[in-house]
């Protein structure tokens, strides 16, 4: 069994963690994190997790990296990792927006990296995570990568050409369903309706919603026509957010975020 080292232990850190415990792809004693909080180290801690006292000790103890801090810290312990004795051969997973494979690489003497962008939903064990790979990383080293994320939900494997574009879709995309449903809680609530258990409704609309998109067979366009009957209130409600170009702010709001993430990957 690989031991596991965390460089960062947020919630996509926790995520990742949890579902590869549940899954058995590694226990509690091959896992090793560092974090600039203790605090957020003690409850794996008190599991059996190791806790290192710097990002080197942490790289040094493990077989395989894991990169889970924001872009803005690569900066900082990009340079401390590159010490650690033998880092040009320990696999590197980056999960990092805009940070790029060739960074990564650069920096780390050659080292095998795997680039991943997982989102939230990996908490609940409902994850998509899109992986690419240096040319130079080995099909055993990635299909352990990809098993560590299939065990919180979908993987997807793409050319990094196009991760960054990703990231609109996959990664940030559940802020923007969160922020529907909740326009939907306070449209709900401007109408007067204060009922018990309407946002687990909203909820299960949406969610019924995807899966029958998904089984259906049938394209987002042509599931909104089988909604909407002529002249009537699907087809009112609809002509709003035509009118006010719901579909015009989302595609602007993706393009936006590709355009952070290629920010971020220059700096």
């Amino acid at each position: 069994m690989r031991k596991i080292a965390f460089i960062g232990v947020g919630n996509m850190a926790g995520a990742i963690l949890g579902g590869i415990i549940r899954s058995g792809a590694v226990d509690y004693n091959h896992v090793v994190l560092s974090d600039c909080l203790p605090d957020k180290c003690a409850p794996y801690a008190r599991q059996g997790a190791t806790v290192a006292s710097s990002v080197a000790e942490a790289a040094s103890l493990a077989d395989c990296v894991v990169l889970s801090v924001k872009p803005q810290n690569f900066a900082d312990i990009l340079p401390e990792l590159a010490t650690v004795e033998g880092i040009e051969n320990k696999l590197i997973v980056t999960i990092a927006a805009g940070i790029t494979v060739d960074t990564v690489k650069t920096a780390l003497g050659g080292a095998p990296v795997v680039r991943v962008l997982p989102n939230t939903p990996m908490l609940i064990g409902q994850g998509v995570s899109v992986i690419c790979r240096a040319d130079d990383v080995s099909a055993d080293d990635f299909a352990f990568v990809c098993s560590l994320f299939e065990a919180s939900g979908r993987v997807l494997v793409i050319d990094e050409s196009e991760m960054n574009r990703i990231i609109s879709v996959t990664s940030s995309s559940p802020a923007y369903v969160f922020a529907f449903i909740n326009a939907i809680l306070q449209g709900a609530h401007a109408q007067g309706l204060e009922i018990d258990g309407l946002l687990d409704c909203i909820c299960d609309v949406v969610i019924g919603s995807a899966a029958l998109l998904k089984a259906g067979g049938l394209t987002p366009e042509e599931q909104i026509r089988m909604v909407t009957s002529k002249g009537g209130t699907t087809e009112r409600a609809m002509g709003v957010l035509t009118d006010r170009g719901m579909t015009e702010m989302v595609v602007d709001a993706m393009r936006a975020c590709t355009a952070r993430a290629d920010e971020l990957g220059s700096k």
